[in-house]
């Protein structure tokens, strides 16, 4: 076993996410930074937009810090926050450096990020959108691609898709660092960037006002992408036993969320919609949620093989004895780790 392999322990508290009862005592609060302020991130909005960390006896302290993932992991590192919301590959690369992180809970279980490019360069390269996937991905030779932030996953992702197509990631691409999503929509109108890496609804709405189209859907154009831990909540070790609590009711209240997703996504969406994005239009939120739901729906499949069998998968009700219950937490919450690192997501972190 590789050592990083070990630094993923995906995810303890997701799997016993149905067996402890919610607790009674006062209100905790849950500190949560994002890096980007991306709809990807799903189940961390509906579980806001719903309401269902209060029936966990949590508050959600939810935030966006400027600078992507590598911000949100300094604010974890410093004790600003408990869980940093980001990237798989991110966490995976600064533990890879020694750095102590562990990923406890899969929030999207699909690469949602599509390339996104202006209608001149597609102009400029001869390349159409109903091409062969190596020549679109070749369009990208020469281009200057926004990011928000330099060495996250959008930077990592840009170049390895420019690898896909045959072209040097180092030195046959640009990528600047041009701010969060509304930055990067302008940056493109302006032509300031022939292209950006975002998910859902941004590439919708490029296409709504004609400064941009969708040329590559990760989930889709790459089907082994569909079935990954992407987005994930990190943890700073060690994690003793009232953090453990702590997490257990948050991977609880984000798991209510994700079955409301699931059952009703045009509610859900719209929910969303009207509380943390009221300048979207309800159209383009509910055809992202709806283009991102199987990433929530799926995220049993990203567990460990090799956690216990007596711990149901998130959305199954747990046995009869688990239920009537209270397993004391773990002193960690990995368990067993034998989940071996994505190798799509390893390539990405080779390449950023």
């Amino acid at each position: 076993m590789r050592p990083h392999s070990r630094l993923i322990s995906l995810l303890a508290i997701g799997t016993i996410v149905l067996l402890t009862p919610a607790s009674a005592s006062a209100q905790q609060t849950i500190r949560i930074a994002q890096g980007v302020s991306t709809l990807s991130f799903l189940p961390l909005w509906a579980a806001r937009a719903l309401n269902t960390f209060t029936a966990q006896g949590l508050t959600a302290n939810a935030v966006v810090v400027p600078g992507g993932d590598a911000a949100a992991l300094a604010a974890l590192d410093a004790g600003d926050i408990d869980l940093a919301a980001v990237g798989s590959e991110t966490v995976l690369r600064a533990a890879a450096k020694g750095q102590p992180f562990e990923i406890v809970y899969s929030l999207m279980s699909k690469v949602t990020l599509q390339i996104v490019v202006s209608p001149a360069l597609l102009e400029r390269t001869g390349v159409k959108v109903g091409d062969p996937l190596e020549k679109r991905l070749g369009a990208l030779k020469g281009a200057t691609v926004g990011v928000a932030a330099i060495g996250g996953t959008q930077d990592a992702v840009a170049r390895w898709l420019a690898a896909k197509g045959g072209i040097n990631p180092k030195t046959e691409i640009k990528v600047a660092q041009i701010g969060n999503p509304v930055a990067l929509q302008a940056a493109l109108e302006s032509k300031q960037i022939d292209a950006f890496v975002l998910s859902p609804p941004e590439g919708f709405l490029a296409e709504k006002s004609g400064s941009g189209v969708i040329l590559v859907s990760l989930g889709d154009d790459f089907p082994v992408l569909n079935h990954q831990p992407y987005l994930v909540l990190a943890a700073k070790k060690p994690i003793d036993d009232q953090k453990a609590m702590l997490f257990v009711k948050t991977a609880r209240a984000l798991q209510a969320a994700g079955d409301e997703l699931v059952k009703l996504p045009d509610q859900t969406a719209q929910a969303i919609q009207k509380q943390f994005f009221p300048k979207a239009t309800p159209e383009s939120v509910i055809a992202a949620v709806k283009a991102m739901t199987s990433g929530v729906a799926t995220a049993a499949s990203s567990m460990p093989r090799d956690f216990p069998t007596c711990w149901p998968s998130p959305g199954r009700s747990a046995p009869i004895s688990a239920r009537n219950s209270t397993p004391k937490p773990r002193r960690t919450i990995s368990g067993p780790t034998a989940l071996s690192t994505p190798p799509r997501l390893n390539s990405f972190s080779r390449l950023a």
